[in-house]
């Protein structure tokens, strides 16, 4: 009998034990529950076995493909058995080893042929674990597979399967082609830098205590920071001060009402974020949008949070990707605007007093107007009205600096009447569910290429790029899989 009849055949009988045990637990009146799982640990052996029965198959005919190989000078060097752990347990793979001599490499065609890869976990562990490690810490990844599967898988494996499967995410973004058709009329990128923790001896520095214990205001890791990129599309809006006034001091009648920067405008955002390379991020978001744009001639917006170091590092990349002309605008978020004129508010009136907020509208009014000039001369008067004042000089200082810095990306009555955003909503998001989310938890650290690794991959993920990704990882694996 061959060895596929074989495996048949105890597939055969192990579908028929299935079949005999579940009546015996109605007679007993077994628990759902108990049963459930029964049944399940059951299919679990069961597609072991239907798996290993496709194995045989598969090899049985590969026997008449190695008269080929051998025709193109590639040296049989018999049968070598490898083990893959799968999702219904660890399965042995008796195939045939050729030499190739020209090239000075082992080949094992079946493996090529049938996109095994050189791992020892298959491609279905690896897209669960892989995803499921972008948003859980690597032992929380492979928790939740042991227990439904009955695996001893560990953290460490965890990370390594996210670090291979990370190595191929720039080579398909820059492959990835986009419909340009689905996009909306204008297109905007925005920047913004969030820390990670990175252990010290990666970088070649102490950390501030080796102690169990850490002292007041010390860590035991340093901060690095990633630049995130958000790049979208959008239709204009368009608005009026009085509607930004509406929706960021809503009444209690309107409590229900979303506020209005907040409502829907990006489509098809995409997140990308590199570490330490502020450059990097803006040129990959610069040729996204390039990507989506097609052959059209949409406005470019840039989103700015008043960073300046970041403002000179997208003019320099703008400049060095010959695009200073293609932007149509740079826009200092005005919710970081607005935080300024509260601090203002806050120094003359006090933190308490009920006559903020009505000096907050007052002067958000005229700054989404375009009246930026007539703001700081507002706050020149305070600035005189507190003179000795050292703390108080200093804050409202701070406030006029902070205007007459950014005054040349404040022109908010004309990006609201374009129908423009005003706000860098998305890459606020995107630092807090895209980095500070996975990077930031308590106690984690990471190494440089560590944490480039697993922001490269949840980026596959929270762009809904995965199975996309999976065929494209697959692909670009197997043909290296001697």
């Amino acid at each position: 009998m061959q060895r596929k009849d074989i495996k048949l055949e105890t597939i055969h009988k192990e579908f028929e034990g299935i079949i005999t045990g579940l009546e015996e637990r109605s007679k007993a009146g077994d628990a759902l529950y108990s049963v459930e799982n029964m049944i399940f640990r059951q299919l679990l052996q069961l597609g072991k076995l239907l798996f290993e029965y496709y194995l045989s198959v598969l090899l049985l005919g590969s026997k008449a493909k190695n008269k080929e190989y051998r025709k193109t000078g590639l040296k049989n060097c018999g049968q070598k058995k490898r083990t893959l752990l799968t999702i219904f347990g660890l399965v042995e793979i008796l195939r045939f080893k050729f030499y190739d001599t020209a090239h000075k490499r082992t080949v094992y065609p079946f493996d090529i042929e049938h996109k095994i890869g050189n791992s020892k976990f298959s491609y279905t562990l690896h897209d669960w674990i892989g995803r499921a490690s972008t948003d859980n810490t690597f032992e929380e990844s492979v928790s939740a597979v042991n227990r439904i599967l009955g695996l001893n898988l560990v953290g460490m494996q965890s990370e390594r399967i996210s670090e291979k499967m990370s190595e191929n995410v720039e080579m398909y973004y820059a492959q990835k082609e986009y419909n340009t058709q689905i996009e909306g009329k204008f297109f905007a990128v925005g920047f913004d830098d969030k820390g990670v923790p990175i252990r010290a001896g990666c970088l070649e520095r102490k950390a501030e205590s080796n102690g169990v214990r850490l002292g007041k205001g010390q860590k035991r890791d340093v901060q690095r920071h990633s630049t995130v990129s958000v790049t979208y599309s959008f239709n204009e809006r368009c608005r009026t001060a009085g509607d930004v006034i509406k929706s960021l001091f809503k009444e209690k009648k309107e409590e229900n009402t979303e506020p209005l920067e907040k409502q829907k405008m990006a489509q098809h955002k995409h997140i990308r974020a590199f570490m330490s390379d502020k450059e990097k991020a803006i040129e990959y978001g610069f040729n996204q949008i390039l990507k989506r744009k097609g052959g059209t001639t949409a406005p470019i917006v840039v989103l700015i949070d008043g960073d300046r170091g970041l403002e000179h590092a997208v003019d320099r990349v703008a400049q060095r990707m010959q695009l200073t002309e293609r932007i149509d605008t740079k826009i200092l978020d005005f919710i970081h605007v607005t935080e300024y004129v509260w601090k203002a508010a806050n120094v003359h009136f006090g933190e308490k007093s009920d006559k903020r907020e009505s000096w907050v509208k007052q002067q958000c009014r005229l700054l989404l107007e375009s009246k930026t000039p007539n703001v700081i001369e507002i706050v020149n008067e305070l600035l005189e009205k507190h003179k000795g004042n050292s703390g108080k000089e200093r804050d409202l200082e701070s406030v006029i600096k902070y205007f007459t810095n950014h005054t040349h990306m404040m022109d908010y009555a004309n990006y609201l009447k374009k129908g423009y955003p005003i706000s860098t909503g998305a890459v606020e998001s995107a630092c807090g569910h895209f980095v500070q989310n996975r990077m930031q938890r308590n106690g984690m650290h990471w190494t440089p290429d560590g944490s480039q690794n697993m922001l490269n991959l949840r980026a596959i993920s929270k762009n809904k790029d995965w199975e996309d990704y999976m065929k494209f990882y697959i692909d670009s694996q197997y043909k290296f899989a001697a």
